[in-house]
């Protein structure tokens, strides 16, 4: 952190910063290790048909949006009680409109595919998706019952036990899914960890963490500021819902269930890295952010610079290494009939090139404009829906994944305009960090031609 910011929010902001990063590695060990054995015991179009349902259930979360958690940390009144309790009522009204909506888009589902109104070949088609859509939407209802005390500890830059939980969930979430494998390797098993890992984590955040109690009110004045600060963040969510699950709703509908599954491999090892940097930017660098905006403004350039400086080498570094050497990992973690993922994945590393500027977002939504998130996910969104489609009807699956990619670099054209507009772009500070991707790709090009006997040994290259 930058000279001139408290001492306090320093340590806060490194002792968050630590926690997330921790959490995050320890349950990307725990997913991997838990892929790795559930795609030796289910079948690659039963993960097709879940990231569907997932993408379904996760688009009806974001629609209905209203930044509650974000008003919680970035708002004033973040603390009042009669805001909180009002904003847990609010929830908890959403949680259950989620559900009903699931059901009926899985009945709309079901109805499609007897009326073969949907392309027979298509996970659309497949009987097994409305039945685990209308399973999962049990878990919205369970999500709108989670304390207000978890976006309170992220104001207060406070993650330990907030990360703990996290961790706890998703070990809940795996354990579920490997004990069901064990005893039924059917689609059922991913279903019983969709809803198993949000009521652990629904009952862990009232019973762990500290705050006040929820309960149910229903304040004007509140209601008055969660709609003002919602209603971009609801427009903003629902543009980002498209941009970030669109690639699998508009594959859906073009490819079978079997390389969808394996296109989600490849996404879940692909965007490791870039969960783990929105996590950090939207747990650590908001509220950190938006304290800085709170208190000392003019230290804001340097701030979010200097959050860069320790994520854009990450970022790019990262994204060479796994540019060249993404199908020999995903030879030596998986069996063949996954082994299609492997091209898929080096293509999509190139999206963490664009990650970094997610981090921009975050400022946006500290300043208090979140209009211009909702301006750059409609530019994505747009790009995304027009460019995928054309692009399979000219080269197929391969060219669509291009397309995904070079989707995610079209808003930074107008992240680099707004941070002008708002006066905190250093031009220097944003390329002398590209170097770091020629870095990562020389490292995997000489790591393929050190290990290559071994690689060949373990059919990983050949």
């Amino acid at each position: 952190m930058p000279s001139g910011i408290s001492s306090t929010l320093k340590q806060r902001f490194f002792r968050a910063s630590g926690w997330v990063v921790s959490g995050h590695v320890i349950s990307q060990m725990l997913r991997l290790g838990t892929n790795l054995i559930m795609t030796r015991l289910l079948m690659p179009g039963m993960f097709g048909v879940m990231a569907i349902a997932t993408v379904f259930m996760v688009g009806l979360a974001l629609f209905s949006d209203l930044g509650i958690n974000q008003n919680v940390v970035q708002s004033p009144r973040g603390n009042d009680p009669g805001f909180l309790h009002t904003a847990w009522a609010v929830k908890i009204l959403r949680g259950v409109l989620i559900c009903l909506l699931a059901l009926l888009i899985s009945l709309g589902i079901y109805l499609a595919a007897t009326h073969h109104i949907v392309a027979p070949d298509t996970v659309y088609a497949d009987d097994r998706l409305p039945k685990v859509l209308a399973a999962l939407s049990l878990a919205a209802i369970i999500q709108g019952f989670e304390s207000n005390r978890l976006p309170l500890a992220w104001r207060r830059l406070e993650l330990g036990r907030a990360t703990m939980i996290e961790v706890t969930s998703l070990t809940v979430t795996l354990l579920s899914m490997l004990a069901w494998a064990a005893l039924d390797p059917s689609i059922w098993a991913l279903v019983a960890g969709g809803i198993m890992g949000p009521l652990s984590k629904t009952l862990l955040s009232h019973k762990v963490l500290s705050g006040p109690d929820d309960r149910w009110a229903w304040e004007t004045e509140a209601l008055k500021e969660l709609y003002h600060f919602g209603k971009w963040i609801f427009f903003s969510s629902t543009l980002w819902f498209l941009v970030m699950n669109g690639d699998r709703l508009i594959l859906g509908g073009l490819v079978g269930s079997k390389i969808l599954g394996q296109y989600s491999i490849a996404y879940l090892l692909a965007f490791a890295l870039q969960q783990l940097m929105s996590r950090f930017f939207s747990a650590v660098a908001f509220p950190a952010l938006s304290e800085v905006v709170r208190n000392t403004p003019e230290k804001l350039k340097a701030t979010y610079y200097k959050i860069r400086s320790r994520t854009d080498p990450l970022a790019l570094f990262s994204s060479g290494v796994l540019f060249v050497s993404g199908t020999p990992i995903i030879h030596m973690l998986y069996d063949p009939r996954y082994w299609d993922a492997g091209p898929m994945f080096e293509v999509l590393a190139l999206s963490l090139i664009a990650t970094r500027y997610e981090i921009s977002d975050q400022c946006y939504l500290a300043l208090g404009f979140p209009k211009w998130l909702t301006l750059q996910n409609t530019i994505r969104m747009l790009v995304l829906f027009l460019a995928v489609p054309a692009a399979f009807s000219l080269y197929q699956f391969p060219g669509a994944i291009w397309a995904i990619v070079m989707s995610m670099f079209a808003v930074v054209p107008i992240s680099i305009y707004v941070k002008i507009r708002l006066g905190i772009l250093d031009v220097k500070k944003e390329l002398r960090v590209l170097p770091f991707f020629l870095l990562g790709w020389l490292i995997g090009k000489l790591a393929l031609f050190s290990f290559g006997g071994i690689l060949l040994r373990f059919g990983a290259v050949g």
